[in-house]
């Protein structure tokens, strides 16, 4: 008799996992050595979409093009421009390795006066064939092209996990941290689109003294124990059968914490036009925010996924919250005592308003129950059903529902429909918030929202193809002034994805396609089509120790009206004063692989300065990208 537990194949050289399931399952991804996309991999952003309104330095924040990959309304509002950055444990990599695996990247724009920068190192080992434990390390660094957007990232990772017999456990610390200098932007847009200046440093911008910075500490753990499991049997004649069913308890922590600080040098005389107000009566604007969260989610497993008909998880989860900022605290300060020299003495008391910085702090405690319905992933048809529900705290009497169902389409694709439901009360920040800039008291009501979408996908024919619609009510979002504000009416959002790679004998084409359209332009603007397109030759020389890439990137937006982006509280928001978008961005690149070593060469932006273009590079108001630049890097990895 042989009990099936929580196996790990240690015949193989390296194992690759994500936790999938709420954390509950760990399901193999192929360790990533392919040569193609190296010459975008110097950010680690494009790992979660193609396409941002970017502020045109790596490291600083971006927004996502497609309304769906935005992070949702329960998201740290002051940190979602950094969002596609973070390492965090829903996007950790887990190992299992036979020996040592490290892999050391280095990228650069190769110019002296300015540059950006991007240092990878990742190691990972066992220290017995079910326990493993690895470090993954990365600096982002961008030196700056125009006055003051210089920026440092550090992000740091720890991660480790042991997974044998009835029990597994998984964990990750992570600490990333963003340091930013803000200029807000172009004065002058005009002027940059003639070109006058001589070089791109000596364009004005909004801000010379301001500077952020963004922090995410996570520490994350899930175990989970077999109480009784599916027995396999094998008789004399070799015959094996299968019964019962897999029993199991599993619980999950998560420490998590987002903080955001602003400072500035304010001349009060002469506030700029960034800022429309100042609370403090002081030069020196320091503002400073954060959010916790300690979570505690216990479960009970039915089943088992891959072998089972049906499986099934219940779970209740606890969630401590603290929100605080800096905010000015007003009050009346003595200023001076005036004496009128007559008969009788009169005394004149002048009193003047001021303000000084103090934290306010607000705690919450959540409380919900869940469940989860999954069919067999090895059949032909696959479903997943998930709900949760809020009981207690900040998010009281909320909830989210989520369906998948999906078939199996000649071994090759899968076939669905998935949606989703939900009712979620807008974030913290959102209704209470006070700064040296900003202040707000609102009582919005709970964002609800449902969306519903087909798609076929086939990791065999690199196919992937969505076409959805959503459905919004009470959504917030940030005016032209900055300030949150919700959409006193219903919108719709209509979206489609395709993604396919081409390949005939050694040329390749790699596409993604988005199309969105808004019923609510006046508060959600988006591109109607976005697009993507790599094209190139891959060529294996000398009996395949040298595999070469030759090509181009093209990128491309149509016309809208972006974001602009405000440097105080990190959000993007409305404007309307320009368009951007109808500006085709083109790289070409040189890859090739000796061994375990990629390296690339790319030249960006290769259409800047052109007639039929000119200088409109921009994806988001007032911030340029990148002209005409060379850049290049390498990735290293050895397990030996």
């Amino acid at each position: 008799m042989l009990s099936i537990g929580q196996v790990i194949d240690t015949s193989k050289m390296i194992n690759t996992w994500k936790l999938m399931h709420n954390y509950t399952r760990f399901e193999e991804v192929p360790l990533d050595t392919n040569l193609h996309q190296l010459q975008r991999d110097y950010n680690p952003a494009f790992k979660q979409g193609f396409s941002y309104e970017y502020l045109g330095i790596l490291g600083h924040a971006l927004n996502h093009v497609d309304f769906f990959l935005r992070p949702e309304a329960d998201a740290f509002v002051f940190g979602v421009g950094w969002d596609p950055y973070l390492k965090t444990a829903g996007r950790a990599s887990f190992f299992n390795t036979k020996k040592p695996f490290t892999s050391l990247a280095y990228s650069t724009i190769p110019v002296v006066v300015w540059r950006e920068e991007n240092v990878e190192f990742l190691h990972t080992q066992n220290i017995s064939p079910f326990t493993n434990f690895g470090i993954d390390f990365n600096i982002l660094a961008g030196k700056e092209l125009y006055a003051n957007e210089n920026t440092r990232v550090n992000r740091v990772g720890l991660f480790g996990s042991h997974a044998k017999d009835k029990y597994s456990i998984f964990g990750t610390f992570y600490y990333n941290d963003f340091k930013v200098e803000d200029n807000a932007g172009l004065v002058e847009l005009d002027t940059f689109l003639k070109g006058d200046a001589e070089r791109p440093w000596l364009y004005e911008m909004n801000l010379v003294d301001a500077k952020s910075q963004y922090r995410n500490l996570s520490l994350f753990m899930t175990q989970k124990y077999n109480l009784v499991e599916r027995q396999t049997f094998t008789d004399t004649l070799g015959n094996t059968t299968t019964s019962g069913k897999t029993l199991s308890v599993s619980h999950q922590l998560h420490v998590d914490r987002h903080m955001k600080s602003y400072e500035d040098e304010v001349d009060q005389e002469d506030l700029s036009p960034v800022y429309n107000n100042y609370y403090y009566y002081t030069p020196n604007a320091m503002d400073s925010v954060s959010e916790d969260k300690i979570s505690n989610v216990f479960q009970l497993i039915l089943g088992d996924p891959d072998y089972d008909k049906i499986s099934a998880r219940v779970y209740a989860g606890h969630e401590f919250r603290r929100f605080g900022n800096l905010y000015p605290h007003k009050y009346e300060l003595f200023s001076h005592m005036d004496t009128i020299s007559t008969m009788p003495l009169a005394l004149d008391s002048v009193f003047r308003d001021t303000a000084e910085a103090r934290f306010n702090s607000e705690y919450f405690n959540d409380v919900y129950v869940g469940f989860h319905l999954a069919g067999p992933t090895t059949g032909i048809w696959d479903w997943v059903i998930d709900g949760k529900y809020y009981l207690l705290g900040y998010y009281q009497n909320n909830f989210q529902v989520n369906a998948t169902f999906s078939r199996r389409l000649r071994e090759k694709a899968d076939l669905g429909i998935r949606g989703s439901m939900e009712l979620k009360r807008q974030h913290y920040f959102t209704s209470h918030y006070s700064s040296s800039f900003f202040e707000w008291d609102n009582d919005f009501p709970s964002l609800f929202k449902i969306k519903g979408e087909a798609f076929i996908k086939s990791d065999e024919l690199e196919l992937d193809v969505r076409a959805g619609v959503a459905y919004l009510s009470n959504y917030v979002y940030w005016n032209q002034d900055a300030l949150p504000q919700v959409y006193d009416h219903d919108l719709l959002i209509l979206s489609g994805n395709f993604s396919k790679h081409f390949q005939l004998s050694g040329y390749n084409s790699e596409n993604k396609f988005l199309f969105q359209y808004s019923t609510a332009k006046e508060v959600l603007r988006l591109p109607l089509v976005a697009l993507y397109t790599s094209n190139y030759w891959k060529q294996s020389l000398f009996k395949g120790a040298l595999i070469t890439d030759l090509g181009f990137d093209f990128y491309y937006t149509t016309k809208y009206r972006a974001s602009a982006y405000m440097p105080p509280t990190g959000v993007f928001y409305l404007q309307d004063e320009y368009d951007v978008g109808g500006y085709p961005f083109l790289d070409v690149f040189l890859a090739f692989r000796i061994s375990r070593t990629r390296i690339f060469v790319s030249y960006s932006n290769l259409l800047h300065g052109l007639g039929f273009v000119g200088n409109n590079y921009f994806t988001t108001y007032r911030y340029p990208m990148k002209p005409r630049t060379i850049r290049v890097g390498l990735v290293w990895t050895f397990y030996d």
